[in-house]
């Protein structure tokens, strides 16, 4: 009796044992099955678009663009099959107008070293005109694209002396540095590296292409043929008189007698 009462308790045991695993096997079962029946989760790409619309000639911004992380499938249907980085040079326009959420690819983009950039940026009813500068005068970034200058003639004849008492009046009258073009924009800044020879070192030639009117062009090319040239980076409003000086502005004492008469002397 006592052997039968123990082989039934063991027997039943088995039976909860088998019964609590095939439950186990029953869940599982059903999770990788619930798992099974989801789909995959998409990996994603880096893709930057404008945040609002531009126009074509405008210049490149960085808050002009954001950052989005989207479906694989998505940013392929945008043209986009990889991450994306946004490079472009200082200066650099759009090639034409796009709106909000266009993709930022950099065939949009033009740089200023590109052919097409002056076409792009330059105002209705103007030309462009280059002007030989010295290198000096965009080291650093004194002048960039799109700065603004202001061009000075400067009046020396040829035949001044610095010593006052050998200088002839007129030669004083004639010493004098004037405005010829105030607030004038700058499209760009051409450097060229000219390669030296054995025994001279290369130098660099800088010329600023200026946005200018056809009249400006003309008073310029005169400018060029009887003055010096100085091109200086433009300070904003001003009175145009600010720009002008003579020697007696230098010297205080470049003084001579222009004329004598019976009991006066006039000095310049």
């Amino acid at each position: 009796m006592k052997k039968v009462v123990i082989l039934s308790l063991a027997v039943g045991a088995i039976l909860f044992g088998l019964y609590g695993l095939a439950g186990n096997l029953a869940k599982n079962a059903e999770t990788q099955s619930a798992v099974a029946g989801q789909p995959a989760q998409e990996s994603t790409l880096t893709v930057w678009q404008l945040n609002q619309p531009v126009t074509r000639g405008q210049e490149v911004k960085r808050s002009h663009f954001k950052v989005t992380n989207m479906p694989k499938s998505q940013a392929n249907e945008l043209g986009v099959n990889q991450d994306m980085t946004l490079d472009y040079e200082q200066g650099a326009v759009y090639e034409s107008s796009l709106e909000a959420g266009a993709v930022a690819f950099a065939d949009v983009m033009v740089n200023p070293e590109d052919e097409q950039y002056i076409d792009l940026i330059i105002a209705k009813e103007r030309v462009p005109y280059a002007i030989q500068v010295s290198p000096e005068s965009v080291i650093g970034g004194v002048i960039t694209n799109g700065s603004k200058v202001d061009i000075l003639a400067l009046s020396l004849p040829s035949a001044f002396s610095m010593d006052a008492s050998e200088a002839s009046t007129e030669s004083k009258r004639n010493m004098y540095v004037t405005p010829v073009l105030t607030g004038v924009k700058v499209l760009k800044v051409d450097k060229q590296l000219i390669p030296g020879s054995r025994n001279e070192t290369g130098t660099t030639e800088v010329n600023l292409i200026l946005e200018l009117t056809r009249k400006q062009v003309a008073t310029l090319t005169v400018a060029k043929r009887i003055s010096e040239i100085e091109v200086h980076k433009s300070i904003g409003e001003y009175q145009k008189a600010d720009l002008h000086a003579d020697a007696g502005d230098v010297l205080s004492n470049f003084k001579s007698v222009v004329e004598y008469r019976a009991e006066s002397v006039t000095i310049n």
